[in-house]
């Protein structure tokens, strides 16, 4: 019976004991937390996962992902609750990382209930979720953050705190930008896997599909191709990624440029050149930026000059996308479009200023002539005879 798979399923859940401790997410009274469970916001119940009478059998950590598959690997079962549901995650489990190593009888590795919890587990539409975006980090990181335990697979603890001081951790966790990668954008949730040389360029083009058009058509695309180097990594990293900026293009150290060119390298020429570009726009940005800030700062209206400034941020962006064609072109007729803007920008700052000045001489004078109209009034009553 469904019902009774179903249940056999949650029974499975809240076994675990020591054996899932490390990574447990739940804690407390089953019976409480269960009230809460999408399980049983289904009709189901204990009995459902939980065979015969109390005390119930630890179910084995390497047949929990399999116990959880009964139900939702059933297309017919779980189209009573949700038609749309996939019911592909347990063969996919089966293609990770973690689903191989248990498949070998390695307990250590992550399984359904490590992520999910075993009571209290929500859907994954719901922000309370420890599969929700703005929690998968946290969750990840309660293996991945293990010295020991990583150390026992040969991997490092270092991803889940590069994350977090990443523009993405920032997007998604300070800004509340739910489609910002976290850890499953990129490695894939039931099926995850770190990205091979040859996959992580095109993870990273689910969402930066400018940038990777714009590097397939470069002449690094073949240079990469032949050293198998990945192609997104070798500038970004991987987990602690930067948010872009122009100190990223030159020559010297900090600059990403000069870990593989110098002065006396091929391309050396077009780096500065790029660089250059890069530095005239920000420069011009910035002078705007200082006069509109004056004349704002003044009382002038200059809204026309932050609708053209915003443009010219616009093109700064697009020229920091532009790189990745590791050309002169696109970025120079970029560049030159911000720069030409930001001028407008400044132009429309610098009249405000006049404008104010022109205001302020014109007030100037007319309190010259308001207090000599006065002086010379004075001059008048004091000739005037005296009363009779």
């Amino acid at each position: 019976m469904r019902s009774d798979r179903a249940l056999f399923l949650l029974a499975g859940l809240m076994l675990l004991g020591a054996t899932a401790r490390p990574v447990a997410r739940s804690s407390g009274d089953p019976q409480d937390l269960f009230r809460d469970d999408v399980h049983a916001k289904a009709g189901l119940s204990c009995v459902s996962c939980h065979a015969g009478a109390p005390p119930y059998v630890a179910i084995e950590r390497t047949k929990i992902a399999q116990l959880c598959a009964r139900c939702h690997s059933d297309a017919d079962y779980m189209k009573k609750y949700n038609p749309q549901v996939r019911v592909d995650q347990y063969q996919q489990y089966l293609t990770s990382t973690h689903g191989r190593k248990m498949s070998t009888g390695e307990a250590r590795v992550a399984t359904c209930t490590d992520c999910h919890g075993t009571h209290g587990i929500r859907s994954v539409s719901d922000p309370r979720a420890s599969v929700a975006p703005q929690h998968v980090a946290t969750t990840c990181s309660r293996c991945h953050a293990d010295r020991a335990r990583m150390a026992a697979f040969g991997h490092e603890d270092s991803p889940p705190d590069d994350w977090k001081a990443s523009v993405h951790a920032a997007a998604l966790l300070k800004r509340g930008d739910t489609s910002a990668p976290t850890c499953t954008t990129c490695h894939g949730s039931h099926g995850a896997a770190p990205p091979g040389v040859t996959s992580v360029a095109f993870v990273c083009s689910q969402c930066h599909v400018r940038e990777a058009e714009l590097f397939r058509k470069s002449p690094k695309k073949a240079i990469f191709d032949v050293i198998a180097q990945g192609e997104c990594l070798t500038c970004h990293s991987n987990h602690r990624i930067e948010k872009p900026s122009d100190t990223f293009i030159g020559l010297q150290e900090p600059a990403l440029c000069a870990r593989c060119h110098n002065d006396e390298l091929k391309g050396a020429d077009l780096i500065r050149s790029m660089q250059k570009s890069l530095k005239s726009l920000a420069d011009s940005i910035d002078r705007a930026h200082a006069v509109l800030d004056r004349a704002e700062s003044a009382g002038m209206l200059v809204d026309d000059g932050r609708l053209v400034l915003r443009d010219a941020h616009e093109d700064q962006i697009l020229a920091r996308v532009s790189v990745h064609a590791f050309a002169e072109t696109p970025l120079s007729g970029t560049t030159a479009k911000g720069i030409a803007e930001a001028a407008h920008a400044e132009a429309i700052g610098t009249a405000a200023l006049g404008e104010l000045r022109y205001r302020r001489n014109g007030l100037a004078v007319a309190t010259l002539i308001i207090i000599g109209f006065l002086v010379t009034l004075w001059v008048k009553i004091r000739r005037l005879p005296p009363a009779a």
